[in-house]
């Protein structure tokens, strides 16, 4: 399985709505959406900053692009962007692989 981190600004629609309602549970929301998609919600944190939420999920990348889309197809978020974490040595090793074969014109 795979953990993906999703960032997201909120819609001008949730923040009045949470407005009207401060004490919502967004957190069990999020969860039931998550778990629909077929994710795990390990974590749901409101930040300050660009963004206005960031979680971190376990599932597949297809799951993640469902989520993503679900909550942008709501109105409730005007920006989502899903991040899977990498292995960055594993990366890096095949990069440096893979620039042994690079051939630059005129060399």
């Amino acid at each position: 399985m795979a953990k993906f981190y999703l960032i997201g600004k909120i819609s001008g629609e949730l923040m009045k709505r949470m407005q009207h309602e401060p004490t919502a549970d967004r957190f069990a929301s999020t969860k039931k959406v998550t778990e629909a998609a077929g994710l795990k919600l390990i974590s749901y944190e409101w930040v300050r900053g660009r963004f206005d939420v960031i979680s971190c999920v376990e599932g597949e990348y297809e799951q993640a692009v469902a989520l993503k889309i679900a909550f942008k197809n709501s109105g409730l978020m005007d920006d989502l962007m899903v991040h899977e974490v990498i292995d960055y040595n594993k990366a890096f090793s095949n990069a440096a692989s893979a620039a042994k074969t690079v051939v630059k014109p005129a060399e």
